[in-house]
Parts: C-alpha cells; structure tokens; sequence
C-alpha cells in the first residue's frame, strides 16, 4: 500500500536512511536550486533533500523526494518500478477484447475501478489553517539565473469542464508573480487549457485550484497521459491501492486532494494573461518568456506544520526523469495491450522524460514499424515523442551502447526514417518535426545486410571444452 501523504514519505525516507537533512539556513532563490542539482547527479540520484531553515520563509522546503528509482516505487507501495507493471497487467486483463483499441479509455469504466473512486471528506488535513493570499510567505525556488522569478514546479493543478462537469488535474508549471497572483503554463489540448478556452468562450470566470504535495499517486496520476474525462483522482486510488480523499475548497465548488500541505484558491478571468518565464526546463535549456492566464488567488489553505515539496528540473538526471521512469513502466502494458508487436520500452533519461524513447518490436515488416510509429504519435502515448527507436526483441532497449550499434549498422538512412510534423507549442517552434528509426533486422535485411550469429553447433561445442582451453 501507498504512502498516505508527504508527511508519511519523508517518514519513511528518514527509516530507510533516504533523506538529508540540512540544517543550514539556505536560500530560495539559486541556492537551493545549485545544492539539489549537485545531490541530484550523485549515484542513484542522491538521497531527498529536507531543507529546514529557507531564508525568508518560515516553511521546511523538500526536494529530490523523487529523485531515484528506488524512492518513486517507495512512493507508491511498491518494491521495483516493475511491480508497476505487474499492477496495470493485472488490471488490464478485464478490458473486453473488443475495447483493446483503446486500453486506457475502456479501464476508467472497469467495474475493478469503482472501488477506487474518491472519497468526499468534511475535515482535511490541507485546510487545517485557512489564510489570506501571501505566495510570499513560502520557500518556493528560483532555481536558475535567468529565470523569471520564482516558480511552484510540482503543482495539481485542478480546473473543471463548465460544459460536462468533468474535472481535471495536471501538472502546469506556475509561476509567482506577487503575494496574491500567479501565472500558469499549460499547452494546448491539455485538460487545464481545454477548460481555459471553455470557460473563455462562454465569457465566465474559471475557478482554479493548486494543490501542493499531498499523496504521491495523485502527482504521478497528474502527469500521466489519461485521455479526457479519465478522473486523474480515480487512477491516483488504483496506484495508491485505496480510494484518495477529497476535501472542497473553501471558496469555490473544486475538489482537491485532503492530504496535501497546501492549496491555492482563485480564479481566471477570461483572456487576463500575464508573462511566464523565462524557465530552466528539463530539456537544459530555457523555456522563452510567453504570456499565460493570470490566476488571483482569494486564498491559501495549508497544514498547520505545513513542509513545501519542490522539484528543480535541468540538465538530466534530475528527479524528473525517476518520475518518467514510472510513467513507463505504468504505460508499457497499455502499449502492449494497443499494440501486440510491442514487448518493451525505454525513455532514456538523457531524452527528457518522455520526448524519445526506444521500442523493442516482434519480428514484423518495415511497413507494419512505420504503421505503429505513426499510431504512436498521433495516441499521444508517446509524448512529444521527438525520437522513436524501433528494434527487435532480444535487443535491450536500455543498453545505449547496444541500441546504438544498431542503428548505425542496420539503418538505411533512404528508407528507414520517418518524420513526421506536427503543430509545436508556439514558444518552441523547433519541436514540431519528428523523427522515428527503424533499426530492425527487417530493415537491415531489406538492403541485403544480415546479422552475424554463431554456427550454433559450434557454439555448443566450445561450451563444452571451455576448461579444456585453459580459461
């Protein structure tokens, strides 16, 4: 069983020897950003970082809670990030054969699912003190020089469709811009940015909530790819193994999550933007400044001893990547189940959660690679999906090195890429086209190259006369 909240976490982070505290007074602003990247790039992404005196706040501060394999499977009541698979497995063995098609869509209406549904409380823990809005009151990072300011970087963010009632919950990046406003950064055709546009167009107010910390199911549930109307609370109850309690805001009808240490209330006002960043984004780069709809708050709820997770993302490997890591492996059975031929995926950490990733397929032709390819990208299971590697089962899709022999010795660069366009976020125009590889022995072969392999009866026969050789 999952852990029931931050608190519950760290708890059991400090058991396991996980976390560090540092007792030192640091500041928000660079400081805790540089200390977090260096821990972060430690063997096995370095322990949790618990910074208990932030300069100008007086809220603990915790980052890398995340920041390793070990620590989300921790996270999620589970012993390996494998286990996650196992889970979705198991539950995907209900899906009728006839909605496989759509694997993710058919398990939100499994009657297994019900038993997950939220629960609606009256006393939460995230509203054990309500507040007027002072953001600046918390420890919130600024993480990189040319930033542009402060930025609550693992947010719920929680909206609601006005047209069907249906909510949602994503992780858009946020930005301060003083003690009663905020900016926030969602794409389009995310869940937030649809209900933004719906809102808008019927010329309403939208209410919005931001919930920090809490269960880190509803986190990871956040920043999956549900498709629209999948309630992200109801799949943070089948990973956490328990039904999420919800408690609703104070001053609106939206349903947040009880157990986290935090809550922003406000609202939106229909085309009130403000500017965003510039943002130090995970890819190593900087996100450019854009303008975003301009949240005001009417006010803060939090937990009496209230602790403020943060992440700092950057030049891989940081805590972000472990996050993608259990994307994957909570994606791979719904990959398999869509897409028979699939037997194993890898988001490599170096391609940024999941921009890329490499595919290990069942011997099929070069036609039916370009054909799942394509259906890769327009599912939206893949991400942004920038780089897509086909190779053959057998191959270990997590070994660079093997994954890069491949590609350089059986690709024919003529005839197996494929790139795609596809309409970019419009602060970053280089990320519209897509490029797939298709390293499989049926490309190779489709060139004349084959691959060399032993003469089996020979192999054997040097198996047994190893010790006569002398090794």
């Amino acid at each position: 069983m999952a852990n029931g909240d931050l608190h519950d976490f760290l708890a059991e982070l400090e058991r396991l020897g996980d976390l560090h505290r540092v007792a030192a007074e640091v500041d928000p602003v660079l400081e805790v950003a540089a200390i977090t990247d260096r821990v972060s790039k430690l063997p096995n992404g370095g322990k949790g970082l618990l910074f208990e005196r932030v300069k100008g706040s007086r809220f603990p501060l915790v980052t890398n809670v995340f920041g390793s394999a070990g620590r989300v499977a921790a996270a999620l009541g589970a012993a390996t990030l494998d286990d996650l698979t196992a889970r979705m497995d198991g539950l995907l063995a209900a899906v009728p054969p006839a909605k496989t098609a759509s694997p993710l869509e058919a398990m939100a209406s499994l009657a297994e699912m019900r038993r997950f549904a939220p629960l609606i409380v009256e006393k939460a823990p995230c509203q054990e003190v309500v507040e007027a809005p002072d953001l600046l009151r918390y420890p919130f990072p600024h993480s990189w020089p040319g930033d542009g300011g402060r930025f609550i970087t693992l947010p719920l963010v929680v909206t609601r469709d006005p047209e069907t009632n249906t909510p949602n919950c994503g992780m858009y990046r946020v930005r301060v811009v003083d003690g009663a406003s905020a900016g926030i950064r969602w794409y389009a055709g995310k869940g937030g940015e649809l209900h933004c546009r719906r809102h808008q167009e019927r010329g309403e107010r939208m209410p919005v909530a931001v919930a920090i910390g809490g269960d880190p199911a509803a986190l990871l549930a956040a920043i999956l790819p549900l498709p629209e109307g999948f309630d992200e609370m109801l799949f943070a109850g089948f990973l956490r193994g328990r039904p999420l309690e919800l408690a609703r805001c104070r001053t609106s009808d939206l349903l947040v999550p009880a157990g986290a240490e935090l809550v922003l209330e406000g609202y939106v006002e229909p085309g009130e933007t403000v500017m965003d960043g510039a943002f130090g984004n995970h890819t190593g780069f900087y996100a450019p400044a854009a303008p975003v709809p301009l949240m005001r708050l009417t006010c803060i709820t939090r937990r009496t001893d209230c602790i403020c997770p943060a992440t700092v993302v950057g030049r891989p490997p940081m805590e972000d990547c472990y996050l993608a890591k259990a994307a994957e492996r909570l994606l791979l059975p719904v990959l398999r189940m869509r897409w028979p031929e699939i037997v194993d995926i890898n988001y490599p950490l170096e391609w940024i959660f999941n921009g890329g990733a490499v595919l290990s397929l069942r011997e099929c032709s070069s036609s039916r690679v370009r054909q799942i390819v394509t259906e890769l990208w327009s599912s939206g299971l893949a991400g942004p999906g920038r780089l897509l590697v086909a190779v053959d089962e057998g191959t270990r899709v997590d070994d660079p090195a093997e994954v890069a022999w491949r590609v350089m010795n059986a690709v024919d660069w003529r005839t197996d890429l494929i790139i795609a366009e596809r309409d970019a976020p419009a602060a970053w125009p280089g990320l519209g086209s897509r490029l797939a590889i298709d390293a499989t022995r049926s490309a190779a072969r489709r060139y004349g190259a084959e691959e060399l392999v032993p003469d089996r009866e020979t192999a054997r026969r040097v198996d047994s006369r190893w010790r006569e050789y002398g090794f």
